[in-house]
């Protein structure tokens, strides 16, 4: 057990668990994992609450997220969306159908190269990306509102370590090629 620990959370209880029944378990790494899956746990629901009054799935807010931050004039190519949200070619293309059907993305063949495409944002989609990411914002803000800032910003730091010894960096970006 960690001597920083203030307080026994829901993880320490499955960790307790595993030390006993499996005790050459890598107790560190479990806990890093269950704690961050439950964090995604708490979040989800709350960003699924949040999304279901605008009509709009977790998939469809990260297309969106994604089209809205690389900036004007909001396009990637189906591809680059699939790698930035580990989606299957499948489910990007089902995503996208429902945004386009919805008025929120257009969709236009690349004049480079007519074997690709691109996927944008209409005014519409723009202006659904920037109220539905500021209303999930918030919603996040709410679900962590008693967590210290000086404990959220080492947390985020701790685990963009992580991540990047994972080697999960950011895509290559193609919007303006």
């Amino acid at each position: 057990m960690s001597e920083s620990r203030t307080g026994h959370d829901l993880v320490d209880s499955l960790t307790d668990a595993v030390r006993e029944e499996w005790p050459g378990t890598d107790q560190t790494k479990f806990e890093l994992t269950r704690r961050a899956a439950r964090l995604a746990d708490l979040i989800e629901g709350a960003l699924v609450d949040c999304l279901a009054p605008r009509d709009l799935t977790l998939a469809d807010y990260g297309v969106l997220t994604a089209l809205r931050s690389v900036g004007e004039p909001y396009q990637l190519r189906p591809r680059e969306i699939q790698a930035r949200l580990l989606l299957t070619s499948g489910g990007v293309s089902g995503v996208l159908n429902r945004l386009q059907k919805a008025g929120l993305i257009e969709r236009h063949q690349d004049a480079n190269d007519k074997r690709s495409s691109w996927v944008r944002l209409t005014d519409a989609g723009a202006e659904s990306a920037r109220a539905t990411l500021r209303a999930c914002a918030a919603v996040q803000s709410d679900v962590l509102r008693k967590v210290p800032d000086d404990i959220a910003r080492r947390a985020a730091d701790a685990l963009r370590e992580v991540m990047l010894a994972l080697e999960d960096t950011e895509p290559r970006d193609h919007r303006h090629t």
